[in-house]
């Protein structure tokens, strides 16, 4: 037997689900509100009508996931973050062509970027990235496609065509590193962002101490000697230079 809540309620439930979650598929929903899968369905449709979500295959995303505030309140380390953020962008000149990752320490890089004024050419996989870059006239934006990875918001593709673009700079984030090299969780991201590394002629790790160490289960690459790891603390690293943030 369905559940006798209003539209208008079960509505509002609905977007309190994808604002808590982030997003939910049809199914689950309807297990939570005791449902049908129909009305849940009419119900996302109705929601995005009105632009108060997205909708995607089988599911719905809260429509804030898709803004940078959101990516920026859910970051832990958030000054380290900027300190990091504010020295990368001292490596950026005038016409580059640069590489911007994903993740939230790169949003606030692109960020600081915009308030630089510095005029130059991004080439990203992120949504987020995007999105902030909407209405900067002066920073062109390319983006690589791929499979759209909806939990982390950019797109994956583990064989990337780089050949058409001549990458001078990469700003790159990690969820791991040593002294040995960088780490991802995820295999295929892994081999993404080697494959971005690699093509590029100069490679800026953005990442703060706290990754320092940490177990992760996919290796990226060795550490070279056109890496640099820009981090809040003179880390130990072999083959690459390390700058601190102050």
């Amino acid at each position: 037997m369905e559940s006798r809540l209003l539209p208008e309620e079960r509505r509002r439930r609905i977007v309190q689900i994808l604002e808590r979650s982030g997003s939910a598929t049809v199914s689950a929903i309807a297990k939570i509100l005791g449902v049908s899968i129909s009305t849940v369905r009419n119900d996302l449709n109705f929601l995005e009508s009105q632009g108060l979500i997205y909708r995607t295959h089988g599911g719905a995303v809260a429509k804030e996931r898709f803004s940078p505030i959101y990516q920026k309140s859910i970051s832990p380390f958030s000054n380290l973050k900027h300190r990091i953020a504010r020295k990368a962008v001292t490596f950026v000149e005038p016409g580059n062509v640069i590489f911007v990752d994903s993740g939230s320490t790169a949003l606030i890089f692109i960020e600081e970027l915009i308030r630089s004024g510095i005029e130059c050419h991004v080439i990203t996989n992120s949504l987020y990235i995007i999105n902030a870059l909407v209405d900067v006239e002066h920073m062109p934006v390319h983006v690589m496609g791929g499979e759209f990875r909806k939990r982390t918001m950019n797109f994956l593709d583990p064989e990337p065509d780089l050949e058409k673009y001549r990458i001078a700079k990469a700003f790159m984030g990690v969820s791991a590193f040593d002294k040995e090299g960088t780490y991802v969780s995820n295999l295929f991201e892994a081999r993404f962002k080697r494959f971005v590394m690699e093509a590029a002629k100069e490679v800026f790790v953005l990442a703060d101490s706290s990754k320092y160490g940490k177990i992760s289960a996919s290796f990226i690459k060795n550490w070279s000697e056109k890496d640099t790891l820009i981090c809040d603390k003179n880390v130990q690293i072999k083959h690459a230079r390390v700058i601190e943030a102050r």
